[in-house]
């Protein structure tokens, strides 16, 4: 029964997989990433330039109501503790249909060098089968020259080796790619009218 229960999940997930990978199989020429990949962990970077008041920028990076409006798929987005440079905020994702995971991560605001940490505090999954996040960290950085500003994303992440690591890790490529896609709109929408003023 086990089995084939493993297996409905399994089949499930691969028509998911392909429908994602047919939908995102166009990626923004505007955003400049890497990805690389073992067994069981990832590492992304990507980059985009960008017009905008930076101080603007590292709020979307930092701020609950930034962070919650990117990730509009989330369940949940919630600001479980915060400090003058740091919070932290816990993620309810629904993946697979069939597979949540709650996750907590806790974030460092460090203004001087424009940039925004990230580290993962917890994660938990509500089926075994589902990889899970053994470690986690990156930051967001924004860096200037002249007038041209490139936000920077980076990303590294260990998983839990299951039957369907290799897939969830091509799920996650997919979904950074949206994301940064996703960040570039948003950012050239709330940061517009404010550009280079402090």
């Amino acid at each position: 029964m086990k089995i084939r229960k493993n297996i409905i999940l399994i089949t499930i997930i691969l028509v998911h997989l392909l429908m994602t990978l047919t939908t995102f199989a166009k990626e923004p020429d505007d955003i400049k990433y890497t990805f690389t990949q073992t067994d069981s962990t990832y590492s992304f970077s990507g980059s985009f330039k960008i017009k905008a008041n930076p101080n603007c920028l590292l709020d979307i990076c930092f701020q609950h109501e930034h962070i919650s409006a990117l990730a509009p798929d989330a369940k949940e987005v919630l600001i479980k503790d915060q400090g003058n440079d740091w919070n932290q905020i816990s993620y309810t994702y629904q993946k697979f249909i069939y597979f949540e995971n709650k996750s907590v991560w806790n974030r460092k605001f460090d203004k001087e060098n424009m940039r925004v940490d990230f580290t993962l505090i917890s994660s938990k999954n509500n089926h075994a089968i589902m990889p899970k996040m053994v470690s986690s960290s990156g930051y967001y950085q924004i860096s200037m020259k002249d007038e041209e500003i490139t936000v920077k994303y980076s990303q590294q992440c260990q998983l839990t080796k299951s039957s369907i690591t290799n897939l969830y890790l091509n799920r996650v490529k997919k979904e950074a790619l949206q994301f940064m896609y996703r960040f570039l709109k948003y950012a050239n929408t709330i940061c517009n009218d404010s550009l280079l003023n402090n």
